[in-house]
């Protein structure tokens, strides 16, 4: 039976990857393949609170943050959720699911307020992706754009954090070779361009005319 793929775009925020999920979703539909977007946090109820929490909603007692380990069992929890109610679904009838992160962005981001080992075993068992790819780009370059488009401040856009992020990303692109990293700072035709080609070369599209 033929499934469809999953392919994830990675890296800090500001790095692009929202852009360049729906880039790649076009370009499959004009290879003539059903393809659709997705994020995580995911949009199912999970997702939606993770994206509360990470706006500064939803604080402990005394105005304290939500502690790092619910937050990487809030991940956890979503990630499953989001297969079941979407991901897996989609691919069983052949579409391909293109996904604004996935399970590294937890490897990244919640290990470092959260016990890394921990939070790899949450991890254990979670579908992997049929290619991932890495948008690196400098923690300078990253703030610029989310001030430039307006963002809110999130729980984890605080550079020495986000400088931190990118480390563990470079780390764990580097030892899978299933990773393919890009430079995320190069202008957006040149990263579509670059992921496009990734695409093509691991599933073996043409070229396109």
């Amino acid at each position: 039976m033929t499934r469809g793929r999953l392919i994830v775009l990675e890296g800090i925020d500001g790095s692009g990857t929202t852009t360049q999920t729906e880039r790649l979703v076009e370009y499959l539909r004009q290879q003539g393949h059903t393809a659709v977007s997705t994020r995580e946090p995911s949009a199912g109820p999970i997702g939606h609170l993770l994206r509360e929490v990470l706006l500064g909603q939803h604080r402990m007692p005394g105005g304290v943050s939500v502690d790092g380990r619910t937050m990487a069992l809030l991940f956890a929890a979503d990630r499953i959720d989001h297969l079941q109610r979407e991901i897996e679904p989609l691919l069983a009838a052949e579409t391909d699911v293109v996904s604004d992160r996935y399970l590294m962005s937890s490897l990244v981001y919640q290990a470092e307020e959260a016990d890394r080992e921990w939070v790899a075993l949450l991890a254990r068992g979670v579908r992997p992706p049929d290619l991932t790819i890495l948008l690196d780009i400098p923690v300078e370059l990253a703030a610029q754009r989310r001030l430039l488009a307006g963002r809110p401040e999130e729980r984890y856009d605080a550079d020495s954090y986000l400088g931190r992020v990118a480390d563990n990303y470079r780390r764990l692109a580097r030892a899978d070779a299933s990773v393919v990293i890009l430079d995320g700072s190069a202008s957006r035709n040149e990263v579509t361009a670059a992921a496009v080609a990734a695409v093509r070369a691991r599933f073996a599209f043409p070229a396109t005319p």
